[in-house]
């Protein structure tokens, strides 16, 4: 029988989720037996799991961007399998933390008369949406009560823990792990060049956006901002789209009269999106607060803290928190992300004075190095599951 020492559960493809992966391969580095339920993905399959990682994918993933919604039965059906794997793991392989990851993997996590540690991860703040179902707000209130009795709770922002616990009367304020990349050494080499040159673009500067291409990360109001760009920057976009938000972005830019300067690339594993973005001059990570959870980002914004990694300044936006992050450190611009007019002279002014994006690009990267790496922020969540899991070395 394989016993475990910490379970993972994520009702989502690890690939979508890189502070998860993160701490399942920091916590198999120090030693520990990790286990990680999670779901499979057709366009995302290079998950970098540690191979000493023991790996269940319950079923496929619903890709929300180009699939219709299944059908209830199907979907009660997956509901019922995720349910059946995370049981016969914990019963058959005795962990002693398990660690659920947002609503829909903290419901199968449940606190009680358990023989082990049970810790809530939140990456947003775990509220209703207006095209939630019975089902899914059912699950959200039962994790809400719940965890109450975890014990310990995670979030990626400080404000969203703070939010948290005053909404639900939690005993203690939530740890703050903020969703950081892995500490990079060395900045990966880029492709980005040979992939311009294949479709005309050489000897371009390079505005760069990273990750999932969405209605809330104002990039209609970036596509707008290019009439204010130089002539030679182009603006590349990687990650999954839906063909009615692309329509959307090339729209923008065709009232800026730049439709001709975008380039989608796409969905790419999230190793060889980091080194795409690596080629860039500027990175773009413009959140509007439509919610409280986009509101409440500072922390949280993935790519935001990437951009630190790879030595990319960045266009950010003005939120809560954000500029005690980004403009505190000099390494980058906060500017009103609904603003094309302030987006686009902010990144005309990075583009054009060659002095300032290096300043900004050597202390992003020095931050990166000291603080804002997973390494360090998980560090003393890590330490906590540690020592539990392997008390007798304490």
């Amino acid at each position: 029988m394989f016993h475990l020492d910490v379970l993972l559960v994520i009702r989502a493809p690890v690939a979508m989720y890189p502070p998860t992966l993160n701490q399942a391969n920091l916590l198999a580095r120090r030693g520990l037996r990790v286990g990680l339920i999670d779901l499979s993905s057709d366009s995302l399959p290079d998950t970098a799991l540690d191979s000493s990682i023991k790996h269940w994918m319950v079923h496929r993933a619903w890709n929300s961007k180009t699939e219709k919604l299944p059908a209830r039965l199907r979907r009660f059906w997956n509901w019922l399998r995720f349910f059946q794997a995370c049981k016969l793991a914990i019963r058959d392989c005795s962990p002693k933390v398990v660690i659920g990851y947002d609503t829909h993997g903290c419901v199968f996590v449940k606190p009680g008369r358990t023989t082990h540690r049970i810790v809530y991860h939140f990456h947003e703040l775990p509220e209703p949406e207006p095209s939630m179902g019975s089902g899914p707000r059912h699950a959200l209130s039962r994790v809400v009560q719940y965890s109450r009795h975890a014990d310990l709770v995670v979030f990626s922002d400080e404000m969203r823990a703070v939010e948290y616990q005053r909404e639900t009367c939690l005993p203690a304020v939530p740890k703050v792990v903020m969703n950081c990349p892995v500490r990079m050494d060395k900045v990966p080499a880029s492709s980005l060049c040979q992939e311009l040159a294949a479709q005309g673009m050489t000897g371009r500067r390079v505005v760069c956006y990273l990750g999932s291409v969405g209605v809330n990360q104002g990039l209609f109001g970036a596509a707008r901002s290019m009439r204010h760009w130089p002539l030679d920057a182009i603006f590349v976009l990687v990650g999954a789209y839906s063909e009615e938000v692309r329509e959307r972005i090339l729209c923008s830019a065709t009232e800026a009269g730049a439709a001709h300067r975008i380039l989608f690339l796409g969905p790419r594993p999230h190793t060889e999106s980091l080194a795409l973005a690596a080629g860039s001059d500027v990175g773009l990570s413009l959140i509007q607060p439509n919610t409280r959870n986009l509101l409440y980002s500072a922390g949280a914004v993935n790519k935001r803290f990437e951009y630190m990694a790879l030595g990319l300044p960045q266009v950010t936006n003005n939120g809560v928190g954000v500029k005690e992050i980004i403009e505190k450190n000099q390494c980058g611009l906060c500017v009103d992300p609904s603003s094309p007019q302030e987006i686009g002279q902010a990144v005309t002014q990075l583009l054009e004075d060659d002095a300032r994006r290096n300043l900004l690009s050597r202390n992003a990267r020095a931050c990166h190095l000291q603080f804002y790496n997973y390494q360090t922020q998980f560090a003393e969540v890590a330490s906590w599951i540690e020592t539990i899991s392997r008390p007798q070395l304490y």
